[in-house]
């Protein structure tokens, strides 16, 4: 499908009886969105603020606020995130807010509006010509959890929207767009609203938070999704009528994009990419270590230390950048390898935060594993979050905490260093993931701010792991 000359103004121009946008709120059409923007534009233009944070539930207001700040020239801020602390921390990173929550802004020491704004307001808008652009800057937490700022220029999400165009526009054709992704996150922004705006596709005003509610589906849909949704689906769902779906934020398991195709006729599209990057490559695994395939228009190069030197029209400029992930080259594309950035030093020695990862998730005690660094006193060491079998619930009974942390460690050593095994440890019940199917590391830092393991010292071990356990959610 070949992309519009001019994408904002191909936006602009839809007819206003276009259906837009479909949900609890109710359905809408195009001239709905474009009253609504243009109201809150003649708002912006009598504000001094010029950085606005959006922080929205309802996708077409999340529109109508976006379509706004760029009819106005002002800045759109995505935190992504509508929690009043976390905004509070933030708040230097805008001068006001947008938002559907009532009482959001209040307390924060800056000028807010809350959408949809009164009826009055939106009586008689003056007609805004057609945007020249839109200027945005995304809030990523990465690995570190401390918010990094990473501004886009309209130029870098033209450019990817015209390759997702050229790339599944067709199969989109005559859909209604679902997602279980945050329009607040790049990835939601442009295939929640951005893409679907561009090709007349109606999307869904709320997300799609159980898979059971893809079995009402009227027609043709498609799905904007994680891999934890897809992860969650009950073999007994079958729904007709998926023309696509699509699955970012993380590694999609091969099982589940199995079940995905036999459940919905569709087998998942898996983008890899990033905040700062956009999209690098795609694919659709129907067989294990499928290898990734370049966007039209990426160069993929090998960089030091196995790193994946990137060359992408998405990037701010036209230097090339080095990425965190390691990766090795095929014929048909590259494999990845895991993160640089989760090596670390212990000791004089490098540490792959992937592999120790992977060696406890294959141990028959542990489901799930994710291990992060922690500096306690002047040393670095590992800390490790658990969710636990029904073999290693087991144990955990038998053997008693702190024999367990022990033997637990012994069942490593054959592959790991002493340096690189875990001496703290939590465990949950189910590991967090965000609305974009990544890990909080922040927040699971969190889990060891309080007392700490230190299996060298193994005659405390017992007392101190039930002390571990405090503030966080315990398995049996």
């Amino acid at each position: 499908m070949k992309a519009p000359t001019d994408l904002l103004a191909a936006i602009w121009g839809r007819a206003d009886d276009e259906p837009v946008a479909f949900g609890p709120q109710g359905d809408a059409t195009f001239g709905t969105l474009r009253l609504g923007a243009e109201a809150l534009a003649d708002r912006l233009i009598q504000l001094p603020a010029r950085r606005w944070a959006l922080c929205f539930e309802d996708s077409l207001l999340f529109a109508q606020a976006l379509l706004a700040c760029a009819l106005t020239g002002r800045e759109a801020i995505l935190p992504g995130h509508q929690r009043p602390a976390a905004l509070a921390e933030q708040s230097g990173d805008f001068d006001g807010i947008l938002t559907d929550s009532e009482g959001l802004g209040e307390g924060l020491g800056r000028p807010w509006l809350q959408l949809p704004l009164a009826a009055s307001a939106e009586a008689n808008p003056q007609r805004w010509p057609v945007p020249g652009a839109l200027q945005l800057t995304l809030f990523t937490s990465g690995s570190t959890g401390e918010p990094k700022a990473i501004p886009k220029a309209w130029h870098q999400l033209d450019a990817e929207l015209r390759v997702l165009i050229t790339l599944w526009g067709e199969r989109l054709a005559g859909a209604r767009l679902l997602a279980s992704v945050s329009h607040q996150h790049i990835y939601g922004l442009l295939f929640r609203i951005l893409l679907p705006l561009v090709l007349r596709v109606p999307f869904a005003r709320t997300l799609t938070l159980y898979p059971e509610q893809l079995q009402r589906q009227p027609g043709r849909w498609a799905l904007i999704a994680s891999p934890a949704f897809l992860g969650r689906l009950d073999p007994g769902i079958g729904a007709q009528g998926c023309t696509l779906i699509v699955s970012s934020g993380g590694p999609l398991a091969l099982v589940d994009a199995c079940q995905s195709e036999l459940l919905f006729g569709q087998l998942p599209v898996e983008v890899f990419g990033s905040s700062e990057t956009g999209g690098i490559a795609w694919r659709q695994s129907s067989q294990a270590d499928t290898p990734w395939q370049p966007m039209p228009g990426i160069e993929i190069a090998l960089g030091a230390d196995d790193q994946l030197l990137l060359s992408s029209p998405y990037l701010p400029d036209d230097k090339p950048l080095l990425c965190a992930d390691r990766i090795r080259l095929c014929e048909s594309g590259f494999h990845l390898l895991g993160r640089g950035d989760r090596v670390v030093k212990i000791e004089e020695k490098r540490i792959s935060l992937d592999e120790v990862e992977a060696r406890l998730q294959a141990l028959p005690w542990v489901a799930s594993a994710a291990v992060l660094p922690l500096t306690v006193g002047a040393r670095q060491q590992l800390g490790a979050v658990l969710v636990l079998t029904d073999a290693g619930l087991a144990q955990w009974q038998a053997l008693g905490q702190g024999r367990f942390l022990i033997a637990l460690r012994e069942q490593l050593r054959a592959w790991l260093e002493p340096v690189a095994l875990p001496r703290r440890l939590r465990l949950l019940a189910e590991l967090p993931l965000n609305s974009q199917g990544k890990r909080p590391w922040g927040q699971l830092k969190a889990l060891f701010d309080e007392d700490f393991i230190d299996v060298r010292a193994e005659k405390s071990v017992p007392e101190q792991m039930n002390h571990s356990l405090r503030g966080s959610e315990p398995c049996p």
